[in-house]
């Protein structure tokens, strides 16, 4: 399996099986050009891409997913608890008590207002664990608590995309912001539970999922 990945606000990966694709997480608004022009340095056509899996609902995360869906077809995948976000950013009130958390829910509050992401429609509603539904050998996990409908993706080989549930800024940390603290808590007990090798971040670099924790 190969892994492309392009920072576009937060990250969006680009999962390849041969000739299979899979995106997970779709960048800020106007960032779907650089998406683009990337994947085209890699040779990957955007048409090939089986599907888009949303981590979560915030517009760094869905921003060119509207794009992406109307100009290449591609079928967007979410959870059910996070589509109130893609037409209202702020539907779902965001917490947070460090300062860096502070600071991103402030930043990101204006950006919201400035540049919202475009809608559209989910193609794969999620509601409760799937495996292999997307043909990837992969394992979807709901586990809320960032938002009502964060996700985690798992594939056989021991690769873990996170989204934001984890934060690789300075160091692997829990999310600086969350919608549901407690839950936040609980996911992060079950993804510590998960079989996996190496980490996959919504924001920061990849680590080895030993140093979750630590």
């Amino acid at each position: 399996m190969n892994i492309i990945t392009i920072s576009a606000g937060s990250n969006c990966y680009l999962i390849s099986q041969g000739e299979h694709h899979l995106m997970i997480d779709a960048g800020a608004p106007e960032m779907g050009a650089k998406i683009e022009k990337t994947l085209a340095q890699h040779q990957i056509a955007m048409e090939q891409i089986r599907y888009l899996v949303l981590t979560h609902g915030h517009s760094d995360h869905i921003g060119s997913a509207a794009i992406f869906q109307k100009k290449y077809g591609i079928p967007i995948v979410i959870h059910q608890n996070d589509i109130n976000m893609i037409d209202n950013p702020f539907s779902q009130q965001m917490q947070a008590t460090h300062p860096i958390g502070k600071m991103i829910t402030w930043l990101g509050k204006g950006t919201m207002k400035r540049n919202p992401p475009q809608s559209f429609t989910p193609d794969l509603i999620i509601t409760g664990p799937q495996t292999n539904r997307l043909g990837f050998g992969e394992t979807i996990h709901p586990l809320p608590g960032h938002t009502r409908g964060s996700m985690v993706i798992t594939f056989p080989s021991g690769e873990l995309f996170v989204g934001d549930i984890l934060m690789h800024m300075l160091s692997p940390q829990p999310a600086y912001l969350w919608e549901d603290h407690a839950a936040l808590q609980k996911s992060i007990q079950a993804v510590q539970q998960l079989p996996a090798k190496t980490i996959y971040y919504g924001h920061g670099r990849p680590t080895p999922a030993s140093k979750i924790g630590q």
